[in-house]
């Protein structure tokens, strides 16, 4: 109804300048023809306006084929060719005894009708041709707007479809939409569609996919519909797996300071935390600063600065950087997580500047309930040692070897408990000490060995390594897993890609429905998955050769102290003979006669002489009560 009224009104104007138009006038002139072919008038209404005009036109080879390319219809083509012939034919004078038509054969005057000037029929044509032009564009922006509400109901239904769980009836929405409507590529109904079945992959967890569909959307630009839906979405699932393309560096072309100040602060952390993920530290910091102090991300934001700050060594500005993160942890109260790895990262500083009691004030901040826990734990147990603690040390180190940690490997456990024990003079313990290094450590050197030896590609030590930890297929002793387990870099990549073996086979059993789309999405999480076994394979294959060598410079300290264990039962050995020899001793230089270790546990010095038990909630309390035999 609208297309006709479009129509209707567009051939008035034309046509009521034609009318008004002199006989010689050539009113109607070629590229107005085009105008109402444009707007779909009939022909044969063209044709009776250019028979009331009697335009006669002189068509060349270069018109014809400019108004078939117009659309201008055939026999509007065919009559413009013929028109000087069909109006010379029709023309001749009136008859002598024709009566005028004019009416002054009554003998009343004809009314004299003023003759238009050129310059009047040229501003009527004009503003004729203007609102022609402007009915055009009306029109597409109506038919635009309906296509695009077609296309958000489509989207509705397809988003419903997906919120129940049905993923693949919802890409066959979509995908139906955009084969009927032959969308091109670029179009904003393909845009819609793609942002549709985006939402689909992810609300039945085929996250690698999802986020896939997710960053193409993103890097269409900051002016299209879903910009901030999909850039948030995209951040949300690069929490739940690895991902972490290339291509997401074009967003430093983004400019976003048209949209909120919360989703700037969202920008700006996400493209900080790529960057240092990339090792572009300078990129990173760029965008860190620019996170405002009321942002979630406030403490994520000066965590990762303190990171880079300690990498180019610029310690005072990192201890400034910590300590703000936990600030504005406590401030917004965001993850706890992030103040937990500022007070570990604080207290490494002052433990390589010698603050050794500022050190283990840091390390006692992490939270018990923390997953850091366990590295705060081992670290202070080395704070102590170094410190020259040997009570606190010893007793660190006998909570360490309680079933709370029993899934981490730490080979210098004994090689430190023995050195404290040779400092103390104490020979049996310092031996025993050494006797479980054997046990617990060396003793798996040769297995190791034998196993990194056996491997040739990275995924080969994927394959054997996750065989070993499942009791498929024994490549490796257990023990020896669970430096590479403890890694937290590990672990998101392992999971990454039982996610992507996950989803090829919901895509495997989807290809029948999807066929084309599953197949497509099928083949990219293959490749996927082979380089993500790359990467984690060669991240297990670090990790363990790490591990042999921190296991063969530890042997070499056993090594050490056994020569200065015998050097001490020399040292024994005479003292005692010059004691029996009847030779004057003063009492500084007896030896002590001090019973074993016993331990005390927390500040109420409770003595807990159980071997081998421990109570959870008092780890981290155990003191060692030994007293030195050693001779001035």
């Amino acid at each position: 109804m609208l297309k006709g009224h479009l129509n209707k009104l567009a051939a008035t104007l034309l046509m009521g300048a034609i009318l008004f138009a002199p006989m010689t006038a050539d009113a109607v002139t070629k590229e107005e023809v085009i105008t109402l072919s444009q707007l779909n008038i009939p022909a044969a209404e063209i044709i009776k306006a250019i028979k009331k005009d009697r335009t006669v036109f002189k068509l060349k080879v270069q018109d014809i084929l400019e108004l078939k390319q117009a659309g201008v219809a055939e026999e509007v083509i065919k009559f413009m060719l013929r028109s000087s012939e069909e109006f010379r034919r029709k023309t001749g004078a009136r008859k002598d005894n024709a009566a005028p038509v004019d009416g002054s054969a009554m003998g009343t005057p004809a009314p004299v009708e003023r003759v238009k000037t050129p310059e009047e029929i040229a501003e009527e044509r004009r503003r004729a041709r203007e609102e022609a032009i402007r009915l055009l564009e009306e029109r597409k922006a109506a038919q635009r707007r309906q296509r695009e509400t077609y296309a958000q109901g489509v989207l509705k239904v397809g988003q419903d479809l997906a919120n129940a769980g049905q993923f693949v009836q919802s890409i066959q929405q979509f995908e139906n939409f955009m084969k009927k409507g032959n969308y091109a590529p670029g179009s904003q109904e393909a845009y819609i569609a793609q942002f549709g079945i985006a939402n689909a992959l992810a609300k039945s967890n085929l996250l690698q996919s999802a986020a896939d569909r997710l960053k193409d959307l993103i890097l269409q630009g900051t002016e299209m519909q879903f910009y901030q839906e999909a850039f948030r979405d995209l951040r949300r699932l690069r929490k739940r797996i690895n991902y972490s393309p290339p291509e997401l560096e074009e967003l430093t072309e983004h400019y976003v300071g048209n949209f909120s100040a919360e989703f700037q602060d969202e920008f700006n952390y996400t493209l900080g935390e790529f960057f240092y993920d990339m090792n572009n530290y300078a990129q990173s910091m760029r965008f860190l600063e620019q996170v405002s102090e009321n942002s979630e991300d406030t403490s994520k934001a000066f965590y990762l600065t303190g990171l880079i700050q300690v990498r180019n060594q610029l310690y005072s500005s990192a201890l400034g950087s910590f300590q703000n993160a936990v600030v504005a942890q406590e401030r917004n109260e965001s993850s706890r997580e992030v103040a937990d790895l500022a007070y570990l990262a604080l207290a490494r500083i002052a433990y390589e500047s010698d603050q050794f009691d500022a050190a283990i004030y840091y390390y006692r901040k992490v939270a018990k309930e923390s997953t850091k826990l366990p590295i705060a734990f081992y670290e202070s147990a080395w704070t102590y040692f170094v410190k020259g603690d040997s009570s606190r040390a010893l007793g660190t180190f006998q909570a360490l070897q309680s079933p709370a940690f029993s899934h981490y490997f730490y080979p210098e456990l004994w090689v430190l408990e023995a050195t404290v024990y040779l400092n103390l003079c104490h020979i049996e313990e310092t031996r025993e000490a050494l006797r479980m290094f054997d046990k617990e450590v060396a003793a798996y050197m040769e297995p190791l060995a034998i196993f990194l030896k056996s491997m040739r590609r990275p995924a080969d030590y994927y394959t054997a390594f996750v065989e070993s930890v499942n009791r498929v297929k024994i490549h490796l002793p257990e023990r020896l897993t669970h430096p590479v387990l403890a890694d937290v870099e590990f672990y998101r990549l392992y999971k990454t890609i039982e996610q992507i073996e996950w989803e090829i086979q919901e895509m495997n059993r989807a290809e029948g429905a999807l066929g084309d789309t599953a197949r497509q999405i099928t083949a990219k999480l293959q490749n996927l998955k082979q380089a993500k076994i790359n990467e984690v394979g060669i991240k297990i294959q670090r990790s363990l050769k790490r591990t042999e060598d921190e296991m063969r410079k530890y042997s070499v300290s056993v090594t050490e102290i056994e020569i200065e264990l015998d050097q001490l039962e020399l040292d024994t050995i005479d003292t005692e003979i010059a004691v029996l020899a009847g030779q004057e001793a003063t009492s500084d230089s007896t030896v002590s006669q001090a019973a074993g270790a016993l331990a005390i546990v927390g500040a109420d010095s409770t003595e807990w002489p159980f071997e081998a038990e421990y109570w959870s909630d008092e780890i981290g309390s155990y003191r060692a009560f030994i007293k030195e035999k050693c001779s001035p």
